[in-house]
C-alpha cells in the first residue's frame, strides 16, 4: 500500500511534505516502521509473481521511459520495485521515473544513478510535458488510497501520458483473506478497517472488481488479468509468517486513528485492538489454504 496525501508541485528527490491540507488521506503514516513493512511487502509480492517484475509484453530498449507510480519505500537507498529491482535489469539508456505524493521515504540522492528521477506529486496529476512519452507504468498496492473518481482520473491520467503503443500494468489485491474459515471472513479486523477507510474515507477496497472496467473506459485495449496466491499463516511456513507479518503490520498501523475514532463500536481501547489482532494471527496460523491473493492487470495505449 502508498501513500496518498497531496503534494503540489514537482520536486525533485526531498521535497517538504503538505499532508495535513490534502485531500487524500491514506491511513498509514510514511514513517521508518511504515518503510520496512514495505519492503516486506515488496520482497513477499515479488516471490508470489515469481519476480517478474515487467507483466506488459513489452522490451524496454534505449530510450524507453519507465515510470514507477506510488514508488513509495527506497531501502538502503534504492526504491523497492524501480531502483531497487528493475534497475538491474534494463540498460542505462532507460529513463526511470518515480513518483509519490508523499517524499519522505524517497532515496537519497547521492543514492540514485544519472538515468532515475523522483518527484512528489499527486498520480491524479501528472506533468503536462510527459503526455505521449511514457513507455511503461508500473503501479501496485493503492487499493487503501484512493476513491473511485481519484481511480478514475489517475487511469485517464496513465492514458495520456503513454506514448501509443505503451503499456500500463497494475498490481492489486483481493480485498481480504481467501480462507475457508468464516472467523477469518467476518473478522473484526475486517470490519474495523471497512469502516476507517471504506465507510469514513470513502476509499475503493475492493477495487480489483473496478480496474478492467476502467481501463477500457479510459481508452485501454489489449487487457489481461492474472492472479497470483501468496499463502498467509505459520501454517505455510516461513513463507506464509512473513506474509502474514507483513499484512498485519498494515492493521497495526491503522490502529491510532481506529482509537481516535473511537473504535467504531467495535473496539474501545488500544490493548482491546491487541487482542482482536492475535486473535487474526492465531486463526490464519491454524487455517491451511488462508491467502491473500494479487492480481496483475496489463493495458495498452492503443496505436493510430
Amino acid at each position: 500500500m502508498a501513500f496518498a496525501e497531496d503534494v503540489n508541485g514537482a520536486e525533485r528527490h526531498h521535497v517538504s511534505d503538505s499532508s495535513e491540507s490534502s485531500p487524500y488521506k491514506y491511513c498509514i503514516p510514511p514513517n521508518e516502521q511504515e518503510r520496512a513493512r514495505l519492503d516486506l511487502q515488496s520482497e513477499m509480492i515479488n516471490l508470489t509473481f515469481e519476480n517478474k517484475l515487467i507483466w506488459a509484453p513489452i522490451t524496454l530498449e534505449k530510450g524507453a521511459i519507465v515510470v514507477d507510480s506510488g514508488t513509495g519505500s527506497g531501502k538502503k537507498g534504492l526504491a523497492t520495485w524501480l531502483f531497487k529491482s528493475l534497475a538491474k535489469e534494463v540498460p542505462s539508456t532507460v529513463t526511470l521515473r518515480g513518483i509519490d505524493i508523499s517524499p519522505r521515504m524517497f532515496p537519497l540522492p547521492e543514492t540514485i544513478p544519472d538515468n532515475t528521477s523522483f518527484i512528489s506529486r499527486s498520480i491524479t496529476s501528472l506533468p503536462e510535458d510527459w503526455t505521449n512519452t511514457v513507455t511503461l507504468i508500473h503501479q501496485r498496492l493503492l487499493m487503501a488510497a484512493l476513491q473511485a473518481d481519484q481511480w478514475k482520473t489517475a487511469i485517464s491520467e496513465m492514458y495520456r501520458v503513454l506514448e501509443p503503443g505503451g503499456w500500463v500494468q497494475l498490481f492489486e489485491p483481493k480485498d481480504w483473506f481467501v480462507t475457508p474459515c468464516e472467523a477469518i471472513t467476518h473478522h473484526k479486523i475486517r470490519r474495523t478497517r471497512d469502516k476507517l477507510i471504506a465507510d469514513l474515507r470513502h476509499v475503493t477496497v475492493n477495487v480489483i472488481e473496478y480496474l478492467q472496467n476502467w481501463l477500457k473506459e479510459a481508452g485501454f485495449v489489449n487487457l489481461t488479468a492474472q492472479k497470483r496466491e501468496m499463502p498467509t499463516g505459520s501454517w505455510a511456513g516461513e513463507r506464509g509468517t512473513l506474509s502474514m507479518n507483513a499484512t498485519l503490520g498494515a492493521f497495526e498501523a491503522m490502529k491510532p486513528l481506529v482509537i481516535k475514532e473511537g473504535g467504531f463500536g467495535i473496539v474501545s481501547t488500544e490493548e482491546e485492538y491487541d487482542a482482536v489482532l492475535a486473535d487474526l494471527r492465531r486463526l490464519c496460523d491454524d487455517t491451511p489454504d488462508t491467502y491473500f491473493q494479487y492480481w496483475v492487470f496489463t493495458a495498452q495505449k492503443p496505436l493510430p
